[in-house]
């Protein structure tokens, strides 16, 4: 997981009225409160410190000026990212009240222009997020700027603990097991941005987020760009009425028929015993469209969830015996972010990397149930979540149209669970399978064109060769595994009554499908 803690995975607590907070915490007893501030210190790193410094003067920003605090719910909301996230660098120059900008209240807060100029040359993807708290007590959708001034939680990677800057500029400390139930926004670096200033994400061709005193922001993968990708377009109901008749037919005259061939010698050159020659055709491609994490529900979760900063299962927490209770870190990040490398060996011995991104909430991944935890010396009460079943999260994500003649008979995918953005390029080489059976046809109905001659391999022999491809590799992801997928597999491979079953394709710690869609 991206060094941080995940948002709504596995925390949930219980909304209290707000003056019985208040009256809650009054009655907090002051030992707690000291020594919880003196544990503060301990927390922090040089470069946490600037994101605290920067909290600081950001809460008493957002304690004089109504009009801050509407600019961040209001560009929240927009979820430019496909999150309630909103990238500071945008909004810096953005004009409050009294005709100063968001950066000129920041300063006078802070006291330095040269402490925030360190700020944000450290820290180019500073982030305000404002996290969907559950059973109502905060979100970006019920903020009432009139009302509410919200704390500033610092995200850390040195821990899994929360400090907290209060409205008073007091800080205290919640602990990972814990979720606040009174309003709160969380200072965090954007695991979905990159700025040009950094040598490696000079060729980035993503979209353009923002251009600030010369320095480019873009999206790590334009799947998060939400104006190019609605959340809806990343849903697949899977049913035998959403199967593109062409894959029922190629099921029904291979398989269903019990002939020997392929399924996508028909799907991509409409081969059939009757006419065992055809063109490519580029109507269909090869569509991830559906993804589940494998194994343990547990064991899967502390797998995409191990690094510092992630939420962690408590260890039989309320007397639980699996000891599948997640804490609440949860609530100062975004979904999981999912990266997926297709590895596609060409014919010239040179193969490409084909990148592909998605996002999932820990609720797409994970079924789980509430459990009401103990009141903290804080005067809440929490909701613990725990872990009961894995889901399937269906997926359209297109990856390249499979053209025999061009590239191998086997494709490797591998997905790695997202936490940096730095990576390293790697050079991989691979034994893999070409089909020769092509020609240009001289004369008849397909005069001119190249031509696959025959089903499956053909008269011809397959053609081993050995393919070198870079594949780009990100120390700190969760590595989740690879699959190979061959051109020969069988799309569809049986039937439930009037359901039809399509192949997946099994890492260990997730499963897959991988399907030809049309896509003209």
């Amino acid at each position: 997981m991206n060094r941080s803690f995940k948002l709504s995975l596995f925390s949930f607590f219980y909304l209290l009225a707000f003056s019985s907070c208040d009256n809650q915490n009054e009655n907090v007893d002051p030992t707690t409160k000291e020594k919880n501030e003196l544990t503060v210190e301990k927390l922090y790193d040089a470069d946490s410190n600037l994101k605290r410094e920067f909290g600081k003067a950001l809460v008493k920003s957002l304690n004089e000026s109504k009009a801050l605090r509407d600019l961040i719910k209001s560009e929240s909301l927009k979820m430019f990212d496909n999150d309630y996230d909103v990238l500071y660098q945008t909004i810096k120059d953005e004009k409050l009240e009294n005709n100063i900008t968001v950066r000129q209240s920041l300063i006078k807060n802070l006291g330095s222009e040269a402490l925030l100029n360190q700020i944000e040359i450290n820290n180019p993807t500073l982030t305000i997020f404002v996290p969907e708290l559950p059973e109502n007590s905060f979100s970006a959708e019920i903020w009432d700027t009139q009302t509410q001034i919200p704390a500033v939680a610092i995200r850390l990677t040195t821990s899994n603990d929360v400090p907290v800057i209060n409205q008073d500029g007091s800080e205290e400390i919640i602990e990972a097991k814990y979720t606040p139930a009174f309003p709160v926004i969380v200072l965090k670096n954007n695991e979905r941005i990159v700025s040009n200033n950094i040598s490696n994400n000079k060729n980035i061709k993503t979209s353009l987020v923002s251009r600030v005193n010369g320095v480019e922001y873009k999206f790590l993968d334009d799947c998060f760009d939400k104006s190019k990708n609605s959340k809806n377009g990343f849903l697949r109901t899977v049913s035998s009425a959403v199967l593109d008749p062409k894959v029922i037919t190629a099921y029904n005259t291979y398989t269903g028929s019990n002939v020997d061939g392929w399924q996508r010698d028909y799907i991509y050159y409409n081969i059939t015993p009757g006419t065992p020659k055809g063109p490519f055709k580029y109507d269909f491609q090869e569509t991830i469209t559906s993804f589940s994490l494998q194994g343990n529900p547990t064991a899967a979760y502390n797998t995409i969830a191990d690094q510092t900063g992630d939420p962690t299962l408590g260890e039989k927490a309320l007397g639980n015996s699996t000891g599948n209770i997640l804490s609440g870190g949860s609530w100062t990040g975004g979904n999981f972010e999912f990266k997926i490398r297709t590895i596609v060996n060409g014919k010239n011995g040179i193969g490409s990397e084909i990148i592909k991104y998605f996002t999932a909430t820990g609720n797409d991944l994970f079924d789980c149930t509430f459990i009401r935890g103990e009141r903290t010396g804080f005067g809440h009460y929490f909701y613990y979540r725990q872990i009961n079943s894995l889901k399937n999260v269906n997926l359209n994500i297109p990856i390249f149209n499979w053209d025999l003649d061009q590239y191998a008979s086997t494709i490797k995918i591998d997905i790695e669970e997202v936490d940096l953005t730095e990576t390293t390029i790697l050079t991989e080489s691979r034994s893999v399978e070409f089909a020769s059976n092509f020609s240009v046809e001289a004369s008849g109905s397909f005069f001119g064109e190249l031509v696959k001659v025959g089903l499956k391999y053909g008269t011809s022999q397959k053609v081993v060769k050995t393919s070198t491809v870079q594949r780009t590799f990100t120390q700190g992801n969760d590595m989740l595994g690879d699959v190979i997928v061959n051109f020969a597999d069988n799309v569809i491979i049986g039937t439930t009554g009037t359901a039809y079953t399509t192949r997946q394709y099994n890492s260990g710690l997730y499963s897959i499908s991988v399907e030809p869609t049309r896509v003209q």
